[in-house]
């Protein structure tokens, strides 16, 4: 009871922080005339209008700093503070000096797409076990939280007794879809809506336009802070729940899929670099090409004889004294070294050791068994993993390669370069990005999303969030079965473009609010717009989480990212993320966006061509 509380405390301390930004609005009505910017934050003020570029990234600052701050270990996170710093920033300039921001939309629209990309990028090999698993409830989720928010706004109406393009303004506001948005604008032009009570369509269009201006800023930093304490509101670990999800989907398979964040890191190093003295009569005076049969597995690295190093060859001959770098197998060094001489501590085993993985397309590799492998080429190297398909294989010596299989490969520089050279194509683990496939991706993408279905008056379009979704998280399982195709597209690069890419159009998204939400407020229809805009924003996802948790018993990470999709919003689902330190979000978040969006696009449209 105790976290329910402090859960459901803050969510209220959230709308609170939020109704006090239109507050101050309201409290200081925008003066009929610009007043000249005065005092040392008048100045400030002003001189960030002529620097958006400072203006964008102090606010990005400030919003990671404030994000940090928890109240009992809970805070707003990095997303939500910077929409709110933003938006108290930008409604200060607005209502104290007349200072309007525009940053052009277009900066907002590349950075949104770059997040996207990236997730989609990120979530790709766990998205079909997850659709597999939970499909018939998310495209249940989907259609639930869109029309309940519907029935709410249109019930409303007569309630309050909305203004033309009020209705199809709170919808789309509330829910953060800018296609509902456009849809709605569409209607307007058309020159099919009736409007009531001597309402002039300039009129319409301005409710339209502030009224999503208004709520989507604000249902956008409420939704935010809901996505992180819903969980705790309804008893449940979401960060458990995740992890669990993660086992469940990984299955048998112990290592990460090709193409992975995680291909390359070997946690306990399976091959070691040991040394040992030469004084076994076994070894002394025979050629390392006599000693490899009695070691398949192991190989030896360097050779210090007479002090001086020397790299191995066939016709290297050791003798007593001499120092070796063996590598290996931790169990195969352990049990072996009697067979050498005693192990000693010498920097002639700083050798490095690094991971990659080969795609087996030569007939040199191909066709071949993992035992005859070993034989030829297996001295000093560790097969970690062998792949199939996007399957992991079970290792075994009579397991014959077959085209296109990756095997992952650990052992020194040297020996993986020699391997590269029988078997062609490798990957490597690499801090360079591959920009041409990450435009071509981002293209292709956006023009997926930019094709119109026309039904009826109705253009219908996935948009190209969804069109960059579907291809980036296409392209990331086909890398499962072939590492290679794309080039390198390294973790820390695609953590970049997810966090650069989503606070960048949340600080644009608030940093441009402020003048939209004082022309609702001197509009005199800020209480229906916040009444009815929370209700629908705010009601529709806990009712779904309720149906999602104790109806369709869905995992508590999946049902946060679809929540969030149903809401059409992206910044929810990374506070998801955060909440729960795990990509498992993600998975529930593509179907449950694309339907939602899609049946929002339709509703407000019918919405606007009521009046």
């Amino acid at each position: 009871m105790r976290v329910i509380t402090r859960h459901t405390a803050l969510l209220v301390g959230a709308v609170a922080v939020g109704l006090a930004v239109v507050a101050f609005a309201q409290g200081a009505p925008a003066p009929a005339a610009p007043p000249r910017p005065h005092g040392p934050f008048g100045v400030l003020l002003a001189a960030l209008g002529k620097q958006p570029f400072i203006l964008l990234f102090l606010v990005i600052a400030g919003g990671y700093a404030l994000g940090k701050v928890q109240v009992k270990g809970v805070g707003l996170g990095a997303t939500a503070a910077t929409l709110l710093l933003g938006m108290v920033v930008s409604l200060w300039a607005y209502q104290a000096f007349h200072i309007t921001y525009a940053i052009p939309e277009f900066t907002s629209t590349v950075f949104f797409n770059l997040f996207i990309f990236a997730i989609g990028m990120k979530v790709g090999p766990q998205f079909i076990g997850g659709i597999q698993r939970e499909g018939r409830h998310l495209l249940v989720l989907a259609l639930l939280v869109p029309l309940l928010s519907s029935l709410l706004v249109y019930l409303s109406r007569f309630v309050f007794h909305l203004q033309p393009g009020l209705v199809a303004g709170i919808l789309s506001g509330a829910n953060t879809a800018t296609p509902g948005f456009g849809a709605a604008q569409s209607a307007l032009a058309s020159g099919a809506v009736k409007l009531t009570g001597g309402a002039t369509l300039e009129q319409a269009r301005a409710n339209l336009t502030t009224s999503y201006a208004l709520l989507y800023s604000v249902s956008m930093v409420l939704f935010t802070v809901m996505a992180k304490v819903l969980p705790g509101m309804f008893g449940r670990d979401a960060v458990a729940d995740a992890k669990a999800m993660e086992k469940e989907l990984a299955g048998e398979q112990q290592d990460p899929l090709p193409g992975t964040a995680e291909s390359f890191l070997r946690g306990n190093a399976p091959l070691h670099v040991r040394v040992f003295r030469v004084e076994s009569p076994e070894v002394e005076g025979r050629s390392l090409q006599q000693l490899s049969p009695l070691a398949p597995r192991a190989g030896i690295e360097r050779v210090l004889h007479a002090g001086r190093v020397y790299l191995p060859e066939d016709g290297l001959v050791l003798h007593r004294g001499d120092e070796v770098a063996v590598a290996g197998p931790v169990g195969l060094l352990l049990a072996g070294p009697e067979r050498i001489g005693p192990e000693v501590d010498s920097r002639l085993g700083d050798v490095h050791v690094e991971t990659m993985e080969i795609v087996a397309h030569k007939a040199d590799l191909v066709g071949h068994s993992l035992g005859e492998l070993a034989r030829e080429e297996g001295h000093g190297l560790y097969l970690n993993a062998l792949f199939r398909g996007g399957d992991e294989l079970p290792i075994g010596r009579d397991v014959v390669i077959r085209r296109g299989d990756v095997l992952r490969v650990t052992g020194s520089r040297r020996r993986l370069d020699a391997i590269q050279k029988r078997v062609g194509r490798v990957v490597r683990p690499s801090l360079v990005t591959d920009i041409i496939t990450l435009a071509l991706g981002l293209s292709l993408g956006a023009l997926l999303g930019a094709i119109t279905v026309p039904v009826g008056g109705v253009k219908f379009s996935l948009g190209s969030a969804v069109g960059l979704l579907i291809v980036s998280i296409g392209l990331s399982i086909l890398r499962t079965h072939n590492p290679a195709l794309g080039g390198p597209f390294p973790e820390a690069a695609r953590e970049l473009l997810e966090d650069l890419g989503l606070n960048v159009f949340i600080a644009i998204l608030g940093i441009n609010a402020g003048a939209g939400v004082a022309s609702a407020v001197a509009g005199g229809t800020l209480t229906p717009i916040l009444v009815v805009g929370l209700v629908a924003a705010l009601v529709p996802p806990i009712v779904a989480w309720a149906v999602g948790q104790y109806v369709m018993k869905m995992n508590t990470a999946v049902l946060m990212g679809a929540v969030a999709g149903a809401r059409c919003n992206s910044a929810g689902m990374r506070a998801s993320q955060e909440a729960t330190h795990s990509i498992i979000p993600a998975i529930g978040y593509p179907v449950t966006f694309a339907v939602s969006n899609l049946l929002l696009t339709l509703i407000c449209y019918l919405f606007a061509l009521m009046g």
